[in-house]
């Protein structure tokens, strides 16, 4: 024999291996009598069918009936019956789980309380439960486990009937199955101990040893013999025994072929729908009101499948076990009762409502839920195949994204959305065609020469570019730091596709290494310039308590011409680090506003011009020190935001360190000498944030996140008055970044982190009908 005819003789070989091993393992079960723990063949226990027959010459039902569960192949056997009879084998789900399923829904939409929204086409829950959700949790569950106890043992008889050639009605079945209820919880109340404890020593052994193999192991072991617990349903239901009667006559049953019993059940009854599921999922994960409208029907055909399984398991092990007389004794103890006609289209009609009315409802939302598109920004994000060869300036063509990069968001000319990225290397631009980012594209937005330890800020351009500091430093000054370094504050314009320096700009400041005057603010002016704030640290070993802050105001985003000016002097923060230190921005009538935060203390100044050139400036404290201290976290440092309205007072939206609640500072003045407060969260709510923006109606949107609830959370507030609207769900952690800005149509888009431990997405958040 040639090599080729051997490799193919040996595939051959090993293939009819591998279907045998199925057969045996899963769709033949052991034939009593062969192999390894085989029972008594045919006939030695009971009466043989032959005599049964004789006895009765006129019904021929049962010798049929016993050969034909006799078959091998119980799953796919069970399948097709199920299929053939789907119409009748799903009355039972229908005229229990439909009619449920409404009256849950209903209960649930007084019970969510504004907590829900439309988010993609589809209904979700927003944050964390609450007490009356989980309450009604509980009240659904409870009456689907009791829905099911008898759902399941009719349609386990209905499956029985038509196998022994008898039609049950469904009514008489669902009867039969209620009067069983005794029974039935005794066997839920089984069931669940068994489960518990078989979780239990999975989990024994992971905390004993902390091997995660052996635990899952031994617990999927524990799980798969605890499965012939549901051939106790047929005993109860079909021989009328009490539940340790028929959990007796389970694991009898199964003892004579316990690993195809087992292994039966479970691909029959939990692995092929659980798989299916999975697939219609992933088939329909574009589509909300396809994906919930399947999940329905697929909740309601999936009993069916089930009951027949365990049914002709049932059946198959009695006939293969010889037990004549109990197979005759069931065939005789169904309820009689005259064959009606099937109404398919009525069926049909009751699979479909629920997925009609959830499309309806989510299209029409006739109670005016929320209304939110969301994308997960980072999952449509290019990835490279990582062999890539740099380019000439030593970092590869494509950035990366880390889950520190956010720093803020821009609506751009024609539905753009231009996000600002920069952690601990250079900035980086990520840019979407729309609100819904499908294709977001990453791109370096600085030079390789630059100083990485400072982030960049940034302000948007009157036409809709964005400028961008950056500190460019020598290319020999990368990675080497000596008393001639130097670092040079420059500008970059970046649109949608690009950053590029500013055309004929010049440095705007010059630091050495270790200067505290790297902390600036940018803010854009009404006729096209910009105003770049600066603080001016005091020099090593100075007792100085107070620091020079500084405007340089330019007449074109280039920066062409730079004029700067003192205008003021603040105390010397014990920790000029991160972005946010100073927030600066511009009036209508070109007077710019700088805002000064103590990230140690909580401490707030402002600073106000009476003019565009600020030659005169005023200083207030409208945000006293709320505690002493340094904190090494920066993630429980405070944060604020500053906007202007329209007449040029100031609107300041921080965290008061003093009683940890995030707080809207509305100042009566343009100094902010004078204003009032409105307290945005409680207390006791833990909490991050925030970040804020003006609509064009003047009113100040406040975002930030409730942690304990897990929700981002909006407050829309005219004045002082304000209203909290949950927008989107915290699925992992919060805490790490979160900004927003308006696009062309007025309307709210948030970007925002979601992490827990390295797992975490860049989220892009609109809520579309925020009133």
């Amino acid at each position: 024999m040639s090599m080729p005819d051997q490799l193919i003789a040996r595939s051959r070989a090993r293939l009819a291996r591998a279907r045998l091993w199925v057969q045996l393992l899963l769709l033949r079960p052991e034939y009593p009598g062969h192999g390894h723990g085989a029972g008594p063949r045919p006939g030695a226990t009971g009466r043989p069918m032959s005599q049964l027959i004789d006895e009765n010459p006129k019904d021929d039902r049962h010798p049929h009936a016993w050969n034909d569960v006799r078959r091998l192949g119980v799953v796919w056997l069970a399948y097709a019956f199920t299929a053939r009879n789907l119409i009748r084998l799903s009355a039972p789900a229908l005229l229990v789980f439909l009619p449920l399923g409404l009256i849950a829904a209903s209960a649930l939409v007084m019970v969510v309380d504004g907590s829900a929204a439309v988010v993609n086409g589809g209904f979700e829950l927003i944050g964390s439960p609450g007490a009356p959700l989980l309450r009604w949790s509980a009240v659904v569950l409870a009456a689907a486990v009791a829905g099911q106890m008898v759902v399941l043992p009719a349609t386990t008889m209905l499956a029985a009937g038509r196998l022994v050639g008898k039609n049950v009605s469904t009514l008489r079945a669902m009867r039969a199955a209620a009067r069983r209820w005794p029974a039935m919880l005794a066997l839920v109340l089984v069931g669940v101990v068994v489960i518990v404890a078989d979780l239990a020593v999975g989990f024994g052994i992971l905390a004993w040893n902390g091997a995660q193999v052996p635990a899952y192991a031994m617990t999927v072991l524990l799980l798969l013999f605890s499965l012939p617990c549901l051939l106790a349903v047929p005993g109860v239901v079909l021989k009328q025994r009490s539940a340790r009667s028929a959990l007796a006559l389970a694991y009898r049953l199964t003892s004579y072929a316990p690993w195809a019993t087992a292994l039966t059940l479970a691909f029959g009854v939990v692995i092929f729908p659980a798989l299916i599921q999975q697939v219609l999922e992933w088939a329909t994960s574009g589509n909300p009101v396809l994906q919930a409208g399947t999940g329905f029907v697929l909740g309601l055909v999936a009993v069916p499948f089930q009951a027949s399984v365990i049914a002709r398991l049932f059946l198959h092990r009695l006939a293969l076990a010889g037990m004549t007389t109990e197979f005759k004794e069931i065939a005789d103890g169904l309820p009689p009762s005259t064959p009606r006609r099937a109404r398919p289209v009525l069926v049909l009609a009751a699979f479909l409502l629920p997925s009609l009315l959830y499309g309806g409802a989510a299209l029409v939302n006739p109670l005016g839920w929320l209304e939110v598109s969301e994308t997960a920004v980072t999952a449509n994000l290019p990835h490279g195949s990582g062999d890539e060869a740099p380019e000439v300036d030593g970092r590869p063509p494509q950035p990366s994204l880390e889950s520190s990069d956010l720093q803020a968001l821009y609506a751009g000319p024609g539905g753009r959305l231009i996000m600002l990225m920069d952690g601990s290397s250079e900035a980086k631009l990520l840019t979407c065609a729309d609100i819904g980012c499908a294709r977001p594209r990453l791109s370096w937005a600085e030079p390789p020469a630059v100083d990485g330890e400072r982030t960049a800020v940034s302000a948007q351009l009157a036409d809709g570019r964005i400028a961008v500091t950056t500190w460019a430093i020598d290319e020999h000054y990368r990675r080497v730091y000596d008393e001639n370094w130097r670092a040079r504050l420059g500008l970059l314009i970046c649109d949608a596709t690009a950053c590029a320096p500013a055309p004929g700009g010049k440095p705007l400041a010059e630091v050495r290494w270790g200067g505290r005057n790297k902390v600036v603010a940018l803010a854009a002016r009404p006729g096209g310039g910009l105003v770049v704030a600066q603080l001016h640290g005091l020099p090593a070993g100075s007792e100085a308590d107070e620091e020079v802050l500084s405007l340089t105001t330019c007449d074109d985003p280039a920066c062409i011409r730079p004029r700067m000016r003192k205008v003021a002097k603040v105390p010397v923060n014990t920790r000029t680090g991160g972005g946010r230190d100073l927030i600066a921005a511009v009036a209508y009538d070109d007077r710019p506003v700088v805002l000064r935060l103590d990230r140690d203390s909580g401490a707030i100044h402002v600073v106000s011009c009476d003019d565009p050139t600020c030659t005169r400036a005023s200083v207030e404290q409208p945000v006293g020190k709320g505690r002493p201290g340094y904190l090494f976290d920066r993630r429980n440092q405070p944060h604020a935001e500053m906007a202007i309205r329209a007449d040029g007072r100031p609107l300041i939206a921080y965290e008061d360190v003093a009683d940890d609640t995030i707080k809207l500072l509305d100042c009566r003045t343009r100094t902010c000498s004078q204003a009032d407060t409105a307290t945005l969260t409680a207390p006791d709510e833990r909490h991050a944030g925030p970040a804020m923006v003006l609509d064009r109606a003047g009113r100040a949107l406040v975002a930030f996140q409730e942690l304990g609830r897990k929700q981002i959370v909006i407050a829309t507030c005219t004045g002082t008055h304000c209203t909290r609207t949950p927008v989107t769900t915290i699925s992992r952690g919060g805490d790490y970044g979160l900004t927003m800005t308006l696009d062309g149509r007025d309307r709210l888009v948030l970007a925002w982190i979601d992490k827990r431990g390295d797992d975490w997405d860049l989220v892009v958040t609109t809520p579309l009908t925020l009133r």
